[in-house]
């Protein structure tokens, strides 16, 4: 019986904990936040501007900071002449790519990139290889003559079956894919 009245006890002081008649609110701004027009003044701010500038360091989003070429085909075509990869090509970046393609690409493209790989589309059930000498459309190149800025704007924007990928990868990520799919381009 005692039991029972320390349940029921506990449970009305868990009941009337709930139930804030005091019309207190914690952090109100989080419920009200003040409206602030854009071009406009307000007490707020030393300077009293509203159109803030970043914080420093920040980078806008889908913005890159080392390449400036459009999702289409210009921007591919401009993406081979103009972008290069600002990354250094040592050890350490070629692991980590080589590690990137296993995680990303070799599912479809092959270990080696010879189009091996686990899964086939059956739409684009040929899958080109690196390093392959046939002439593709998009560029009047072979596979092997595609420059990294050609390699990077595909695994930024996709091309065919393949979906983009710059929502998985990093910028730094990606131009390290480059350089491993650079060296699969060599093997023959």
């Amino acid at each position: 019986m005692i039991n029972k009245l320390i349940a029921i006890l506990f449970f009305s002081i868990i009941i009337s904990a709930c139930n804030n008649q005091s019309g207190y609110e914690y952090m109100p701004n989080m419920y009200r936040s003040p409206s602030l027009e854009t071009y406009s003044t307000n007490t707020y701010f030393k300077d009293s501007i509203n159109a803030r500038l970043p914080v420093e360091g920040t980078i806008a989003r889908n913005y890159l900071s080392t390449f400036y070429f459009d999702g289409d085909l210009e921007g591919y075509l401009q993406s081979g002449k103009f972008a290069k990869n600002p990354l250094e090509i040592n050890e350490k970046n070629l692991k980590e790519g080589e590690a990137l393609y296993g995680m990303f690409c070799s599912h479809c493209h092959g270990p080696e990139g010879n189009g091996g790989g686990s899964i086939g589309h059956p739409i684009y059930s040929n899958i080109p290889h690196y390093n392959d000498k046939k002439q593709i459309r998009r560029t009047g190149k072979t596979m092997s003559e595609l420059k990294a800025g050609h390699i990077f704007h595909s695994i930024t924007y996709g091309v065919n079956a393949m979906g983009p990928h710059s929502s998985q990868l990093s910028e730094d990520e990606r131009w390290k894919l480059v350089m491993h799919v650079q060296k699969l381009q060599k093997l023959e």
